[in-house]
């Protein structure tokens, strides 16, 4: 009788047991933190925790270089079911604020978050420049390397395929939500397009740039037409990077 009255205690003891086992190591669900949320079954609460201050911390990285353009909430899927990060896309497509991850690169730290993020703040329909633009940010803010040039230096990236691009008025014509890739190889047309908008920044100052990401008009901010521009780009890229030079 007594080993009996103890299997209902017993019961409820593993039951609660369980429950908690389940709550630090079960899916996460929904987390935020100041101004990210995490949207995710495949997370757990910890790894929802990390990943939503993270985001906080490059989030304000962006703002403070371009400007507060965004004021709302972001929120990040995680999910294996991605292949690739996304959320310029989502912007044209009137979810501006929203981004896709993919679990594997959430979890290895490889994602491009901080480039997504650019994304957000600065969509553009000229998806040279908005990826130029992402690409050239995250390489010189990100806490991580990530696609295309994973932490290399994008002038030595750039100068190892260039001479294959005849010109950058393909590239330039691309308008979201065609990808850059329909016109060559995704990676290496990313890798020029953040190596030619690094260039105008460092070159001709940011708010140049800003005047030029508003109209596309290379001959308005500038005072040169984007083959001009070119030509100066590779010129630049013939010069050995400081790194180069100390190798």
């Amino acid at each position: 009788m007594a080993i009996k009255s103890l299997r209902p205690a017993l019961a409820v003891v593993l039951g609660s047991t369980l429950l908690m086992v389940q709550c630090v190591t079960g899916p996460a669900g929904p987390a935020s933190c100041e101004s990210i949320q995490i949207l995710s079954d495949e997370l757990t609460a910890n790894e929802a925790d990390a990943y939503c201050r993270y985001a906080v911390e490059e989030r304000k990285k962006v703002a403070a270089y371009w400007g507060r353009t965004w004021n709302e909430p972001i929120r990040i899927h995680v999910s294996s079911a991605y292949r690739i990060s996304r959320a310029l896309v989502p912007a044209h497509q009137g979810n501006r604020g929203f981004m896709e991850m993919p679990l594997r690169r959430m979890r290895d730290n490889s994602g491009s978050l901080l480039h997504e993020i650019v994304h957000i703040y600065a969509p553009n329909q000229n998806r040279f420049l908005a990826e130029g633009l992402a690409v050239y940010l995250h390489t010189r803010l990100a806490g991580n390397p990530a696609f295309p040039n994973f932490g290399e230096d994008l002038a030595s990236s750039a100068a190892r395929s260039v001479w294959e691009v005849r010109s950058l008025a393909a590239l330039n014509d691309v308008r979201t939500p065609q990808p850059l890739g329909s016109i060559m190889d995704e990676r290496r047309a990313y890798i020029i397009a953040g190596s030619f908008v690094g260039f105008l920044i460092e070159n001709r100052g940011l708010e140049r740039f800003r005047g030029l990401y508003e109209a596309t008009d290379y001959a308005k901010a500038y005072g040169h037409s984007l083959a001009t521009l070119e030509q100066e780009w590779r010129a630049s890229l013939a010069t050995p990077s400081p790194q180069e030079r100390t190798r």
